[in-house]
């Protein structure tokens, strides 16, 4: 609800007097190589403890930053990725839930799986939880490595295959019915490097993504060198410790 014109002339006001000019070449920031598991114990006030097992994985890459002869293909390893952690923990009922939150001997309280599939830069793919009372953050973390592995071994389903995907169209096709969305998305495309029809070529690549695709990922990115594991240590409140009060004018 705007007027078309006006928003011109406030354009033109406030930015037409900047000169373009080119954008400085972007510095590369390479991660390093980890030759390891890293750990990080972490203190703080919390009722529950909590685990968070980040893996470095590839990213989605440009087209046109591909290999040779690889053509319009996004890196399928990041795609399949993606469909391993909806596997996981896409839906009510999915893997997780059900090995990990589900039953009279449920291990969690809750437990979630994620990659990192747009951004600059290596990706990290998590598998996180929050230990059910009476059990470790230890024994969680095993329980979300042992469903990687399952995996790994054993593949998935085609059923499952086929929901995930089914889901992620719809989801991808959901989103344009706000303008918002779509100018987000356009956005995060344009700054990433990624061509603005990125949306149809992601839909397009994700439903050719195979059970062995997905295997073979969960078989080659968990090893302890690509982990860095870490843990919510709860500590009882402090109460001599004023409580933080939140800035004015901001919604929670």
């Amino acid at each position: 609800d705007v007027d078309v014109a006006q928003v011109r002339r406030l354009a033109e006001k406030y930015y037409g007097a900047a000169a373009a000019r080119p954008v400085p070449p972007r510095k590369p920031r390479i991660e390093p190589v980890q030759t390891g598991l890293r750990r990080m114990d972490f203190k703080a006030p919390a009722s529950q403890a909590y685990v968070s097992l980040s893996y470095k994985v590839p990213g989605l890459q440009s087209p046109a930053d591909a290999a040779p002869g690889a053509g319009d293909a996004f890196n399928r390893d990041a795609l399949a990725l993606t469909v391993l952690a909806a596997v996981l923990d896409g839906y009510s009922g999915a893997r997780l839930e059900r090995a990990l939150t589900q039953g009279d001997n449920r291990l969690a309280d809750s437990a979630g799986a994620s990659n990192g599939l747009i951004g600059r830069g290596p990706q990290v793919f998590v598998l996180d939880g929050v230990p059910a009372a009476g059990k470790t953050a230890d024994q969680v973390a095993d329980a979300l490595r042992q469903q990687v592995a399952l995996i790994a071994r054993e593949g998935v389903s085609e059923a499952e295959l086929q929901r995930v995907k089914t889901q992620w169209v719809a989801s991808e096709t959901y989103k344009l019915d706000a303008l918002f969305s779509q100018a987000r998305g356009l956005g995060a495309y344009w700054v990433n490097g990624l061509p603005l029809d990125t949306d149809e070529r992601l839909i397009s690549q994700l439903r050719s993504i195979s059970s062995a695709e997905v295997q073979a990922v969960a078989a080659r990115y968990f090893s302890d060198d690509q982990l860095t594991l870490a843990n919510l240590l709860p500590q009882p409140p402090d109460p001599a410790r004023a409580k933080r009060v939140p800035a004015a004018g901001l919604r929670h």
